[in-house]
């Protein structure tokens, strides 16, 4: 197709074209970093995680109202309590109770079930009580059944033990001996025998295993004489013995006394030995254990009786003046107040005067609302439970957050800083400079831990100023080498040596041009430090070498509680079993801290990397 010049035409050639101011704002390094940042949803969840974490650690200890300072041993260990949730069955601040002996005067005829001491049948989850028997080391009264060794021991050729009784024994009593077993027996006599007017009397001489009945015979005189029953080993072997599990008596038809293997364990005594020694043993015993749910709030914190001084009840009056007292029709002598307050029976009154000063000193005997006694309007909730000291944990989790923070921020900081300088000053110089500094990295890095922990406590003590010593002296190793790795993979790129042809100096080199196309790597590192720092502040409160408990960290004026997450975890080892909510939740909150903080390093790496500037 052939073009003719008249199919073209002119279009605005009268107009003259100016050039066009650029429309919007120009982008810088670290605005175009944000930007970047925020596109990614894990890095804003990961940010927004870390700021409520920190603003708990920050507010929390303010604004509650519970005891993290106080020791109240009213309060130990109770399990968490959420409201809301208590309703479906769980955090409802039951506790389950398990392994306790039973106190064996409690078992009930009916059910056959006992309960341990300190607990109340009333509070127990109807249902859910178990008694049974497991092996036991307990050789108390609690513990049931099993049997006694009386064993010989060193070079001992006769070993004599005497019951702890004086019976009355005579012709025709009849003894009963339960044996088990019969240890190193070759050349070894047992024999049972009574001592009566300086005379010894053999009642028998056990030479098999099974139940053994002898009859005292050959007592001279009539009536009933006053002895012991004596059990005696002669052997030349060493380590003779005999397993034991009943001895018994009968005396014309009724029994003088039965002893079990509590009995001959704590009663029978050594009271000859001839060449060495013996020892008695109690083995195969069982304890009867109980196991049920408990409402362990109820029970704190119902009514019940207590014995206060004259000064704390006059106090209550005072404070509560429309609480007055009445007569209670049905019990006379007591006092009984309105409801809702405090006080709600006295029971007695008892004083004491002062010879001296004639001063009376009054205690009472008062049935108190033991929550409203303990300072709560109502039964507490304690979202986290309680600790050993009776501390509220869920204050105690965020205390100890914001203390690991406040330790972890510092001890980062200088290690940052001081890493960054090291490694930006070896990697840039290099040569003889550079092998010099990383030569003195290597011999500070080399020190074992638990060296420089024992140099670092033996001369100052365990404080946090020890804490921190101990933390950085090596910490700093890690940031550096990432610098120094830096520094050497961009000092020689065209934009730095164009700087430096153009007469730039060092220092702007350092912190203008190499510095920032490094800061990506460095902040991953130094971001991830933190929760590095705070597992190795539990690692040292664990070992006992942490600011520990009574310890007062002063921040910029700002005086703050000792108890850190370490802490914390230090001691929810020691009842991991049986309190397993002591460890738990600092573990979850570190868990969390340190997903968290790495989702914010990696994101905070790939907003600072340089390559990516400008990508979507």
């Amino acid at each position: 197709m052939q073009n003719n010049k008249d199919s073209f035409k002119f279009i605005g050639k009268d107009r003259r074209v100016y050039d066009q101011p650029i429309e919007g704002k120009p982008i810088g390094y670290f605005q175009d970093a944000m930007i970047r940042f925020r596109k990614n949803k894990a890095n804003v969840t990961a940010a927004i995680i870390l700021a409520i974490l920190v603003l708990l650690s920050i507010f929390v200890p303010i604004v509650t109202n519970k005891n993290y300072t106080v020791i109240e041993e009213q309060l130990t260990y109770l399990p968490p309590r959420i409201p809301i949730l208590e309703k479906f069955g769980i955090f409802n601040g039951n506790s389950n109770v398990v392994l306790k002996p039973v106190n064996l005067d409690t078992i009930d005829p009916e059910t056959n079930l006992g309960i341990p001491d300190d607990y109340d049948m009333n509070y127990i989850v109807p249902g859910t009580l178990k008694n049974y028997y497991a092996p036991s080391l307990d050789t108390g009264p609690t513990s049931l059944g099993g049997e006694v060794i009386f064993r010989m021991s060193g070079n001992a050729t006769n070993y004599t033990l005497q019951t702890p009784t004086v019976y009355q024994f005579e012709n025709g009593t009849e003894v009963t001996i339960n044996v088990d077993e019969l240890e190193n027996a070759e050349g070894a006599t047992f024999r049972l025998y009574i001592i009566l007017r300086n005379q010894v009397h053999l009642v028998g001489e056990i030479t098999e295993v099974g139940e053994h009945t002898f009859t005292v015979s050959g007592i001279l005189g009539s009536g009933r004489v006053n002895s012991e029953l004596f059990l005696d080993i002669q052997s030349e072997n060493k380590n003779a013995g005999i397993v034991v599990s009943e001895l018994k008596a009968i005396k014309n038809s009724e029994e003088m006394f039965n002893l079990k293997a509590y009995d001959l364990f704590s009663g029978f005594s050594i009271v000859a030995e001839t060449g060495g020694g013996g020892n008695i043993l109690r083995i195969n015993n069982e304890t009867l254990y109980a196991a049920f749910e408990y409402r362990a709030y109820e029970a704190l914190f119902s009514s019940r009786v207590i014995t206060i001084g004259g000064n704390e009840y006059n106090d209550l009056l005072t404070k509560n003046p429309d609480m007055t007292p009445q007569a209670d029709p049905n019990n006379p002598g007591q006092l009984i107040f309105p409801e809702g307050y405090v006080l709600k029976r006295m029971i007695s009154t008892s004083s004491v005067v002062n010879p001296d000063t004639q001063e009376v000193y009054s205690t009472y005997t008062v049935e108190v609302d033991y929550a409203k006694y303990m300072g709560y309007s109502s039964i507490p909730y304690f979202l986290f439970g309680t600790d050993a000291s009776g501390k509220d944990l869920f204050a105690l989790t965020w205390v100890g957050l914001r203390t690991s923070l406040i330790i972890g921020i510092i001890v980062s900081f200088i290690n940052i800083t001081f890493g960054v300088v090291y490694g930006a000053i070896s990697g840039y110089y290099g040569g003889k400079i550079d092998i010099v500094m990383e030569r003195i990295t290597e011999v500070v890095g080399r020190i074992p831990w638990l060296v420089t922990l024992s140099i670092v406590t033996a001369l100052i003590g365990t404080s946090v100023i020890s804490l921190i010593l101990i933390l950085i002296i090596s910490g700093w190793i890690g940031v550096a080498s990432v610098t120094r790795t830096q520094f050497y993979r961009y000092k020689n790129r065209e934009y730095v040596l164009a700087s430096r042809t153009m007469g730039a100096r060092d220092a702007r080199l350092i912190f203008r041009h190499i510095l920032p196309n490094g800061v990506g790597t460095i902040i991953t590192s130094s971001i991830l430090m933190i929760p590095g720092v705070i597992f190795s502040e539990a690692s040292i409160s664990y070992l006992g070498f942490g600011i520990g408990h009574g310890s007062v960290i002063d921040f910029f004026g700002l005086k703050l509680s000792g108890v850190s997450l370490g802490v914390l975890l230090s001691d929810g080892q020691t009842a991991l079993m049986d309190f397993p909510h002591l460890t738990i939740y600092p573990a979850i909150v570190v868990s969390i801290l340190m997903i968290t903080f790495n989702m914010f390093g990696n994101g905070l790496r790939d907003a600072f990397n340089p390559s990516l500037r400008g990508v979507e």
